[in-house]
């Protein structure tokens, strides 16, 4: 959670990072209102919603659980509104890392979270031993073509498939609006969420997620990322290469939702 950047170089990183964070994003929303197709746009009109999200090696899972508990406790005694989710990721490059982030917030809720100092001391105190950092990012939701919100709804499923598209920096404009033309047709189903990466180490990516229940829904979603594109938009294959021309590579990643390290405000921590 926000405290993760103390486990860096201190108290001083996390404001460094908040600000490169802000600024990246006041950057590429000034890039997209030069464009009119992009500035009118629903994904620019409407304030930004933030996920934060932070990896970490897990060194010892058992004492890791147990910290990571009480770090939440800590953040439930404050009244944090923020919601805090936990995943491990099943399969893919950083197979077996930990992730946990907050979805749904404004910049101005992160800086507005209680107690930072606090929260630093609890997390170096509780998690720190455990855990090596790994990254933290900063995305924002592309609203236009998601079909549906799960994270921000507070409804975190037990399954995310993650894909990652690297897009060539000077293609992005290109790459968003050929999305959203394809997203004209969108269907109720599946849950496919897209957001745009501000700050980490994919900074020129966007990032597709599935919210699943099980693999029955991943079979209904489609094959691979080209098939649950074809179903999510019924669109065919001219319209799909051209979104697809402007990605430069692509990875994915399973992540599976731990609802005991989790922190939804307004529920009980999950014995």
């Amino acid at each position: 959670m926000n405290s993760r950047f103390l486990t860096h170089d201190g108290a001083g990183l996390r404001n460094e990072v908040l600000s490169r964070t802000s600024v990246a994003f006041l950057k590429l929303l000034t890039s997209a209102t030069l464009t009119l197709t992009i500035a009118t746009s629903p994904s620019v009109a409407q304030a930004p919603s933030v996920g934060q999200l932070y990896s970490y090696t897990v060194k010892d899972k058992p004492s890791f659980e147990e910290g990571y508990r009480r770090h939440l406790s800590w953040h439930a005694a404050t009244n944090d509104q923020l919601v805090w989710y936990a995943w491990t990721i099943e399969s893919g490059p950083r197979k077996g890392s930990f992730i946990d982030g907050t979805f749904g917030a404004a910049f101005s809720q992160l800086d507005a979270r209680p107690d930072p100092k606090g929260d630093g001391a609890d997390f170096v105190r509780n998690v720190s031993p455990y855990v090596a950092p790994l990254d933290v990012e900063t995305w924002t939701l592309w609203p236009a073509p998601s079909i549906a919100t799960p994270l921000e709804d507070r409804k975190p499923g037990t399954t995310i498939d993650v894909f990652f598209l690297q897009i060539e920096p000077g293609e992005m404009i290109s790459f968003e609006a050929a999305v959203e033309r394809l997203a004209a047709k969108k269907r109720n189903s599946p849950f496919l969420t897209w957001y745009k990466v501000v700050h980490g180490a994919d900074a020129s990516a966007y990032v597709l997620m599935l919210t699943r229940a099980n693999f029955a829904e991943l079979e209904s979603a489609g094959s691979g990322l080209v098939g649950m594109l074809r179903n999510a938009y019924g669109t065919d294959s001219a319209q799909l290469e051209n979104v697809l021309k402007f990605v430069r590579s692509f990875r994915s990643e399973t992540w599976s939702y731990q609802p005991r390290l989790a922190l939804i405000p307004g529920r009980a921590l999950e014995p």
